[in-house]
């Protein structure tokens, strides 16, 4: 086998590879994404209960609401400290601390990553046809 026959056979490979897995996987991290359902930001405060500390935070309609204060960006702060909470508009008892920016977010890179290796690839043996 000559350098061109490898290199139109790794084309392939890749091509196939990386469409095949590339969409899969960047349209699984859409969807991570997009069945999360939308976050509301608000700002809550930590205060200390009896079955340990709290976040307390207000919804959009004045209802205060409150969940443990167990995730890692809570867990040094002190009661009476202010956090960056995220409620479920759909019930808003639900909360988290994190940013839901990054849901999904390796799902898609990867995937686009794959994508971009597999469109390359599909060009390099389109050229290849033609040498």
């Amino acid at each position: 086998m000559d350098l061109h026959a490898i290199i139109s056979m790794l084309s392939e490979i890749f091509t196939i590879v990386g469409l095949l897995v590339g969409l899969p996987l960047y349209i699984a991290g859409v969807s991570v994404r997009g069945f999360g359902g939308r976050w509301v930001q608000t700002d809550g405060v930590v205060a200390a209960t009896a079955s340990g500390p709290v976040i307390r935070w207000f919804d959009s309609t004045g209802e205060v609401h409150e969940a443990l204060a167990d995730s890692h960006e809570t867990e040094h702060l002190d009661p009476g400290d202010d956090v960056t909470v995220w409620f479920s508009a759909r019930s808003p008892e639900r909360c988290r601390t994190h940013s839901p920016d990054h849901d999904g977010k390796a799902l898609r890179l990867t995937g686009l990553i794959l994508l971009a290796l597999g469109v390359a690839s599909a060009i390099l043996g389109v050229v290849l046809l033609f040498l």
